[in-house]
């Protein structure tokens, strides 16, 4: 528990609003209220990762713009929730502002369904559950019997979810604010977060589903273009001179203008490519920010391991941290520190486990040596550079092409820009728009490394590889070990853990490992680097009711002519250092095979011998 002389932390992400009632903490964006609704442009589309504060942002702007239904245009509601803000001390911007517009303000981040017509149903859901919070608005003398009658229409759930009716939920938008001019005579605020998540829901289904319904030579896989045609019916009020005040909208990505948002006018994109330093530190936390949160928590003295895991993003001019990262950071160790002084310090990847981007995996299989190479160079600390794809559709993606794929890692808080070798790489070729970028930080690094990985390991079980590995290793088919290593090793190779500047033969033991991973039903006692004779081999584990053992043991190096002699070396090893020793000693055990591998970049050489035969 906190004590009572510090605010409580939220739980979960929170609405400004909750947030408030709560009295939690609360870093102060509210200056970017005037920065937003006094910017030139109308329709402003901001994209960041998830996780970094953009829902915290949309309701925020609701609750400083909306006008009170019980009582229009008093203000007591913000002042009460926007106190001691920095916002309050500009007066005539408040006087304009505060309290004065009506808000249409939705959420698409729920919007999913592995069918078309489960995700119609909860986009209809989630547009009848904003409409009914004007419901209020039936009891108006100044509405007609047609404007009642289509808030009446899409506040029902029911017949909203029925496909027939979809012109009643692509016409929502529009019958909402004609119905809420009509009542205040101002034209309504538009917020729309996440307005992208059904794109991405629907891209990633229509792959998965290929998949399901290969053999259905009737299938079509039109999940996303019918949810671009959704959407884009959806957003058509944004075309309409007259209707909005201002629209702003969040997402991940900045889906190509003439996919969905084709002819609207005065439309601003900031994203986190952008160079614009009015919107820089909009979402995120700076790194002032942060310092001083932690400070504010007595954990000040940490700053430095929050920096090392947690920091290195750039929002062009700014040194930004995710926002769910820090506070789970301050609360788990806050909590800590007060129930055990002085102990140790407890750094989690809170990122890593609340977000994922499906379609960041299906690329996985698809890269060419080349990404592969760049995917090592990121986990070594290095920059990469690539042509960025500042504007991309999702249905886009399944075509796995490689800059599109650095580009999604780039938008979806994976990598950050480099603006330093940006700026030097595109000052050399002024016609360039590559873009050098880099992990931004230790916990980004491991969820990088292990997300891919995973996927990777996915893709052996998926092929039935492991199986195979495993038949081959018990039986000595060196032939067989070989081949299969070396396609697993052109397509699918793994990513070297430097992290403690871990060598060559490391970046293999951990592939091997991973093959390994899926394979507990068909081997047993497997070890790694498990004391054995006289010293410790790289893998060791039985196999086929405990009659087989197999001993690994790993070298590697950057010569392809040293390979030959080092999985002699290798092999040399095992029999030297007696590896096998522990199983000489087991009658059941009728072979023992040991294997010297080396390895060079994407290929291998191996040997084998069987130091127990069968009397």
């Amino acid at each position: 528990m906190l004590s009572s002389l510090f605010l409580p932390l939220p739980e979960s992400p929170a609405g400004f609003e909750e947030l408030k009632n709560s009295g939690s903490y609360f870093v102060d964006k509210t200056e970017y209220i005037k920065t937003v609704f006094t910017d030139s442009a109308t329709v402003l589309l901001f994209t960041r990762p998830r996780r970094f504060g953009k829902t915290l942002l949309m309701t925020m702007f609701e609750s400083f713009l909306k006008i009170n239904k019980d009582k229009p245009f008093d203000t007591s509601l913000q002042e009460k929730y926007f106190k001691g803000t920095r916002i309050l001390e500009d007066t005539e911007f408040c006087k304009k502002f505060m309290g004065q517009y009506p808000v249409i303000e939705i959420s698409l981040k729920d919007v999913d369904g592995k069918t078309y017509d489960d995700a119609y149903k909860m986009f209809a859901s989630t547009v009848s559950s904003v409409a009914s919070k004007f419901k209020y608005l039936l009891d108006s003398n100044r509405l007609d019997e047609k404007e009642k009658g289509g808030i009446s229409r899409i506040s029902d759930i029911a017949f909203l979810r029925e496909q027939e009716n979809s012109d009643y939920l692509k016409n929502s938008l529009r019958i909402l604010a004609s119905a809420l001019y009509r009542e205040y005579g101002k034209y309504p605020v538009l917020l729309i977060d996440e307005y992208d998540v059904p794109l991405a829901n629907a891209s990633y289904h229509d792959t998965t589903n290929k998949k399901l319904y290969s053999n259905d030579k009737s299938f079509v896989a039109d999940y996303h273009e019918n949810m671009v045609t959704l959407i884009k019916g959806f957003f058509g009020i944004l075309k309409d001179k007259n209707t909005l005040t201002r629209t702003v909208l969040t997402g991940c990505l900045k889906v190509a203008k003439n996919s969905l948002f084709t002819g609207v006018n005065n439309f601003s994109v900031n994203s986190v490519t952008d160079n614009e330093r009015k919107y820089t530190g909009i979402i995120g936390f700076t790194k002032e920010e942060t310092q001083k949160f932690l400070k504010d928590y007595e954990l000040d003295d940490y700053a430095t391991i929050v920096k090392e895991h947690y920091d290195g993003y750039r929002f062009f001019d700014k040194e930004m941290f995710c926002p769910w990262d820090v506070v789970n950071f301050i609360k788990k160790n806050f909590n800590f520190q007060q129930n055990c002084p002085a102990s140790k310090v407890i750094t989690g990847n809170y990122w890593a486990t609340s977000t994922s981007s499906p379609a960041v995996y299906e690329y996985l299989g698809y890269l060419t040596d080349t990404d592969t190479q760049k995917m090592q160079d990121l986990v070594d600390g290095k920059s990469i550079s690539f042509k960025l794809n500042d504007s991309m559709n999702y249905d886009c993606l399944s075509q796995h092409i490689p800059n599109d794929f650095w580009s999604l890692l780039l938008h979806t808080g994976y990598l950050t820009v480099d603006w330093e070798k940006t700026d030097t790489l595109n000052s050399e070729d002024s016609s360039a728009d590559d873009v050098a970028v880099k992990l931004p930080n230790l916990e980004i690094k491991d969820c990088f490394r292990e997300n891919i990985q995973k996927r990777f390991s996915d893709v052996f079980v998926n092929l039935k590889l492991p199986g195979k590995f495993i038949k081959a290793l018990v039986k000595g088919q060196q032939e067989d070990i070989s081949n299969i290593l070396f396609d697993m090793l052109q397509k699918y190779v793994s990513i070297r853990d430097t992290a403690t500047k871990a060598p060559y033969e490391n970046f293999y033991h951990g592939f091997i490992n991973g093959i390994f991973t899926s394979c507990e039903g068909i081997i047993s006692e497997y070890h790694s680097n498990y004391e054995s004779g006289s010293g410790y081999p790289d893998i060791t584990f039985k196999a086929e009711r405990n009659t087989k053992a197999v001993i690994i043991e790993i070298k590697a190096t950057s010569k392809t002519e040293e390979m030959d002699e080092l999985a002699a070396i290798a092999l040399r090893q095992i029999e030297e250092k007696n590896y096998a020793e522990p199983f000489t000693k087991i009658a059941k055990i009728t072979d023992i095979y040991a294997y010297g591998i080396a390895f060079c970049k994407k290929d291998c050489s191996l040997v084998v011998k069987n130091l127990k035969t069968k009397p």
